[in-house]
């Protein structure tokens, strides 16, 4: 406050509010205390993986920035997360966040959510079998050829991949839905799964 010609007057500062996400800067209390202890705990856990989830305010960001300081992690963001291509993702990088996932959602439509919802999935799987495959992850093999296309002549199999199994037709892919027992996928099964696949990509 400044005192001019008898009068008071009262200057504002715009003072931009710093965000300190320092380790000993952390509030522990009941809401977060085991979520920080866990944090704190790496690299021993028990998974590879964790998934922390609270009201706001409760400490995420600040224990992600923690782990991040620990570990060189990686920051993903959701908005470019759909370009990534996995096959030499994990080559390169080991160690992610990805943040507000619940956020972003929210402000999304519903193709975008379900595609995103799958790509999400595909990475959370990947992220434990790279613990068994540190490499470029398992081969993918043939568990038995179902026959022929009757269009192409092409010889259909059923394959099992880093995805989980799928079926073969020269250059196209199709995977095999999750409730299907594979002694089910027969030749006429695989060239309808094939089809629609097919059509997938003519859509895009």
């Amino acid at each position: 406050m400044i005192y001019k010609d008898n009068k008071n007057i009262q200057l504002s500062f715009n003072l931009k509010k710093e965000k300190i996400y320092e380790k000993y800067d952390f509030l522990v209390s009941k809401s977060n205390k085991q979520a920080y202890k866990l944090i704190n705990k790496w690299p021993d856990w028990e998974s590879r993986k964790i998934i922390i989830f609270g009201d706001s305010g409760t400490g995420k960001t600040h224990l992600s920035k923690i782990w991040q300081e620990k570990t060189s992690a990686i920051i993903l963001n959701l908005n470019k997360f759909k370009k990534i291509k996995f096959d030499n993702f994990f080559l390169k990088k080991k160690k992610f966040i990805i943040e507000n996932i619940s956020n972003f959602f929210d402000k999304i439509n519903k193709n975008e959510k379900e595609h995103l919802e799958k790509h999400l999935l595909h990475f959370y799987n990947l992220i434990e079998e790279k613990k068994a495959n540190p490499g470029r992850g398992k081969a993918s093999k043939a568990i038995k050829e179902l026959g022929k296309d009757p269009k192409d002549e092409t010889i259909i199999k059923l394959m099992d991949g880093r995805y989980g199994p799928y079926v073969k037709s020269g250059k196209i892919n199709a995977s095999v839905p999750k409730d299907m027992n594979l002694n089910q996928v027969t030749l006429e099964i695989a060239i309808d799964l094939i089809e629609n696949q097919k059509m997938k990509k003519k859509k895009k």
